[in-house]
C-alpha cells in the first residue's frame, strides 16, 4: 500500500461489489442484516430530518439499492413516522424480497413506480431515492428514468422545503453528465465509493455509514486527501527561533510575461505572506517589474531573457523549489536547466517542460482540466473520465501531476490516485490557481513532500476562502493568510 496512514481508500463500482461479496462470505454477515444495520445508521445520522417531514416517500428500485430503502422504510414506519413507498417491479434478491415483505407486513402504502407525479409532493416533505445503486451504468430508460424526471421537476418547484435523501448513490448519477437531480444528503453505504466524490454537495451533506464492510486495501490505489486542522496549518506555519532565511523556504517564481503580472505577484505574495524566507522572480516583462517593486521593494527581481541560461541566474541554482508558469506566455519559457534536487512546480505557461529533462519525482504539474486536455491531445468531458489516462501519464513519465478543479486529483509516479473532495464555490474565481501554486510551492520549500504539500495546500486555500463573506476574488482570499500567522 502507498498511500498514508489514516487516509481513507476509494473505491470503484467493481472493487466495491468485491468488498460486497467478500464481506458476506469472510465475515460470515448475511446481505439481510448489512441491510438493516444500513437502514438504522442512515435513520440515526438523520434522525432529525426524518423526524420534522410531514411524510416520507421513499423510491425502491428491484436491486439491493430498493432493499436499503425498504429496510429505511419498515425501519421509519416502526418509528411511528408517515411513509410511502413507490416501487418498481422486478427480480429481487432475497434480501430485498424480505425486506419489501415487511413493509408489506406493517401495511405501509405502496404504489407502482409509474404512479409517481411531480405534482404529488408538497412542501416539507422528504423524498428517499433508493432506486439506483452507484454500479448502474447505461443510459436512463422506461419507468426509472420518468420518475428520475418527476423527482428533479418537485425539487424544482419545491427548491429548499423539498428534502431529497439518496441513498448510496445519487440515482442515475455520473460525473460526465448533467445531474439527474439536486439530492440533499448523501447517504453512502459499506465502502467510500469513487463516483460520489465528484457529486456537488458540501462534505456535511454527506454521511458514510462502513456497516461492518471489509476494507481491502490491496484492491484500490485511491485515497482521500484528508482535511488539516487549523492548528495543524498554524504549526506548519511556524519558526524556529534560530531560524534563517533559506531554512524557512526558498523559491523562484518565473512568470509575469507582459499584461500578466498578476498572476506571478498572487503566487509570490502566497509565499511570502505565509512566511517564505526568500524568493526571486523573474519576469521577461519590464511592466510586471516595475509592478512588483511598487507593491514590495523588498522582492528580488530579475528581467527574464530567454536566450540566456540558467547559470546567468544564480539564485535558480540555490533555491529549493522553482515554479515556472504563472502569467507566463509559452513564447517566454527559458531553456532553463535545474539542479536534481530542486523541485520544479510547472504551472500554466510551463507546461511545454515536458519531456524527460523536466520531468521526473521531484516534478508536479498543476493544469485544469481543459489545460490537461491540451497536454495530452484528446478532449475530456470531465475530471472523471480523464481520470485513468492521467494516471497512466503520471507513471509512465514518472513524476507528479495535480490536475486541478471542484474536485482536485493528484496523481503519483507510483500510480496511486489522492482525491481532495471539498468542493467550495468561492474558490471558483480567477486567480486561485496562482494562490495554490504559491501555496504549495512554500510547503515544499519547508521540507514537505509532494502529496502532503497538496494537502496542506488545499486545506489552508479552502480555510482562508471561508473565512470570506459572499464570493471573494482571489486577492481577498490571499490576504486571510494573515489571520493563521497574526
Amino acid at each position: 500500500m502507498n498511500g498514508y496512514p489514516n487516509f481513507q481508500v476509494l473505491f470503484n463500482e467493481e472493487e466495491a461489489k468485491i468488498l460486497d461479496e467478500q464481506t458476506i462470505r469472510d465475515r460470515n454477515i448475511s446481505g439481510t442484516l448489512l441491510m438493516g444495520f444500513a437502514a438504522l445508521s442512515i435513520f440515526q445520522t438523520w434522525e432529525k430530518v426524518f423526524r420534522s417531514a410531514k411524510k416520507i416517500i421513499v423510491f425502491c428500485g428491484s436491486g439491493n439499492n430498493g432493499g436499503d430503502g425498504y429496510a429505511l422504510a419498515q425501519f421509519l414506519k416502526a418509528e411511528d413516522l408517515e411513509v410511502e413507498i413507490y416501487s418498481k417491479e422486478g427480480n429481487f434478491s432475497e434480501e430485498t424480497k424480505y425486506y419489501k415483505n415487511l413493509t408489506e407486513e406493517l401495511k405501509i402504502r405502496n404504489f407502482p413506480l409509474k404512479k409517481f407525479k411531480a405534482d404529488l409532493v408538497n412542501p416539507g416533505e422528504v423524498l428517499v431515492d433508493s432506486l439506483l445503486g452507484t454500479g448502474f451504468k447505461g443510459p436512463l430508460s422506461g419507468e426509472i428514468s420518468t420518475t428520475i424526471i418527476e423527482i428533479h421537476s418537485a425539487k424544482e418547484r419545491l427548491k429548499d422545503s423539498l428534502l431529497i435523501v439518496s441513498v448510496d448513490a445519487v440515482s442515475g448519477y455520473s460525473p460526465d453528465e448533467k445531474i439527474p437531480f439536486a439530492a440533499d444528503i448523501l447517504a453512502e453505504i459499506g465502502s467510500p465509493k469513487l463516483k460520489n466524490v465528484f457529486y456537488p454537495l458540501s462534505k456535511e451533506k454527506k454521511s458514510f455509514h462502513p456497516i461492518g464492510f471489509l476494507r481491502q486495501e490491496s484492491l484500490t490505489s485511491k485515497y482521500l486527501l484528508p482535511r488539516a486542522k487549523r492548528e495543524e496549518l498554524v504549526s506548519k506555519l511556524s519558526r524556529e527561533k534560530d531560524s534563517h532565511k533559506y531554512k524557512n523556504g526558498s523559491a523562484v517564481f518565473v512568470g509575469g510575461s507582459e499584461g500578466m503580472s498578476g498572476a506571478i505577484l498572487s503566487s509570490a505574495l502566497a509565499f511570502q505572506e505565509l512566511g517564505g524566507g526568500i524568493s526571486q522572480i523573474l519576469t521577461p516583462s519590464a511592466n510586471t517589474l516595475t509592478k512588483v517593486l511598487k507593491k514590495d521593494p523588498s522582492f528580488m527581481v530579475s528581467q527574464l531573457e530567454t536566450s540566456k541560461k540558467s547559470s546567468d541566474y544564480p539564485f535558480v541554482q540555490k533555491a529549493s523549489v522553482v515554479c515556472a508558469g504563472p502569467g507566463l506566455a509559452p513564447a517566454d519559457l527559458p531553456s532553463f536547466s535545474f539542479s536534481k534536487e530542486t523541485t520544479l512546480v510547472f504551472d500554466a505557461g510551463a507546461f511545454k517542460y515536458l519531456d524527460e529533462k523536466y520531468l521526473g519525482p521531484n516534478t508536479i504539474l498543476t493544469p485544469h482540466l481543459g489545460e490537461w486536455s491540451y497536454i495530452i491531445g484528446k478532449k475530456y468531458q470531465s475530471q472523471y473520465s480523464a481520470l485513468e489516462d492521467a494516471k497512466v501519464w503520471a507513471k509512465e513519465k514518472r513524476t507528479y501531476l495535480l490536475l486541478k478543479g471542484s474536485v482536485s486529483i493528484l496523481f503519483t509516479p507510483e500510480g496511486d490516485s489522492y482525491f481532495w473532495e471539498f468542493q467550495e464555490p468561492k474558490l471558483a474565481v480567477m486567480g486561485t490557481g496562482d494562490l495554490l501554486v504559491g501555496i504549495l510551492t512554500f510547503f515544499l520549500s519547508r521540507g514537505e513532500d509532494i502529496i502532503e504539500s497538496v494537502r496542506l495546500s488545499q486545506s489552508l486555500l479552502l480555510y482562508c476562502a471561508e473565512l470570506c463573506k459572499g464570493y471573494p476574488t482571489a486577492g481577498r482570499i490571499r490576504k486571510k493568510i494573515r489571520t493563521l500567522i497574526d
